[in-house]
């Protein structure tokens, strides 16, 4: 009988203790077998929840970054002897802003079995803090790293949340997030709403929602090097 493939959400900002159910930490306690974008933090997070066996009795499989995990199914055979296995996110929840979709693709090629476990994403979150519309929005990863075409983006953005009315968000670099403000307050309309929501579930965590125009009024928060989830809404 194969084995099943967990998917584990690991911790946004602090302590995975205090973010993730015990019941998920339980489940993760099982594992022997975990597959994750770098072995030394998924070692470094199973350390932090003090998983019971020994680092040296544990195996991490890494994904590649820049070729198709096509040898996949070799890793995967600890699943078809019986034994399960951990996807692990390098923050938040596996298969979201995360390359691990196309591991639970191959996994249901495989006839494998998926568990997802409860945790912390950073982009749920961040829906839920902004006040926008939580019945229909979208996710659209990162908009162009080169400076002259994010405006364009960002107009794109709106002109859908216009048509839809609904809330259209994605997220930055952290060093170009300072970037992605100075682009929205120039190239947005001043009644659009704009929702920042930063380094979530933190001590230092920010949200606010506010139009552009109201945005040009007020201080600009300071996003260098932090984590930030932007939302685009139309306020008509």
């Amino acid at each position: 009988m194969s084995g099943k493939l967990f998917l584990i959400p690991t911790h946004i900002s602090g302590h995975p203790a205090d973010q993730l159910p015990p019941a998920t930490i339980e489940c993760i306690h099982k594992l022997q077998f975990f597959i994750a974008e770098r072995a030394k933090t998924a070692r470094r997070f199973l350390k932090e929840i003090d998983h019971p066996l020994p680092m040296s009795e544990i195996t991490v499989y890494e994904i590649p970054k820049k070729q198709s995990y096509h040898y996949l199914e070799e890793d995967l055979n600890h699943l078809k002897k019986g034994h399960h296995m951990g996807l692990l996110s390098e923050a938040g929840s596996p298969g979201i802003a995360d390359p691990g979709a196309e591991i639970v693709r191959k996994a249901y090629e495989m006839s494998i079995g998926v568990v997802p476990l409860s945790g912390p994403s950073s982009l749920t979150l961040a829906v839920m803090a902004s006040g926008l519309n939580g019945q229909k929005f979208s996710f659209h990863g990162y908009l162009s790293p080169k400076k002259e075409i994010i405006g364009k983006d960002l107009k794109k953005l709106e002109r859908a949340a216009e048509k839809d009315r609904g809330c259209h968000f994605f997220i930055e670099t952290p060093y170009r997030n300072m970037q992605v403000l100075e682009a929205a307050f120039l190239n947005l309309k001043p009644s659009t709403l704009f929702s920042i929501q930063c380094d979530l579930l933190s001590k230092n965590s920010y949200s606010m929602t506010r139009s552009i125009a109201e945005w040009k009024k007020s201080a600009k928060p300071d996003l260098h090097k932090r984590p930030a989830v932007f939302l685009i809404q139309s306020a008509g």
